[in-house]
């Protein structure tokens, strides 16, 4: 099990591969529960003008615990200045202030 910080900088590191700047274009990183598989599948979105919506897939997470999750989107946040939006966590709350798993 890595840390964390590995795993954020992992991600973000995968995440700048595809990061191309083009003027009206979105960028999220989405963050799927996967409660199937027991893990947390991350996601490269890519919105431009007049072309389909890209979903790059940049990793799973098998630590499949909420307290993890939360450490692991803050750093990410300390990484990178994207907006992270959830998938699948129904009404699941974060375990600091809990608060619902929503979008940022």
């Amino acid at each position: 099990m890595n840390s964390p910080q590995k795993e954020a900088a992992l991600i973000v590191e995968r995440l700048q591969k595809y990061f191309k700047p083009y003027v009206q274009a979105r960028y999220t990183i989405l963050v799927v529960n996967n409660t199937y598989g027991h893990s947390y599948n991350f996601f490269f979105n890519v919105l431009r003008p007049q072309q389909l919506t890209r979903s790059i897939p940049l990793r799973r997470i098998t630590t499949y615990h909420l307290e993890y999750l939360e450490e692991l989107i803050k750093y990410i946040h300390s990484l990178t200045a994207l907006t992270i939006t959830f998938k699948k966590f129904g009404t699941a709350r974060w375990p600091s202030n809990f608060k619902r798993i929503t979008f940022n």
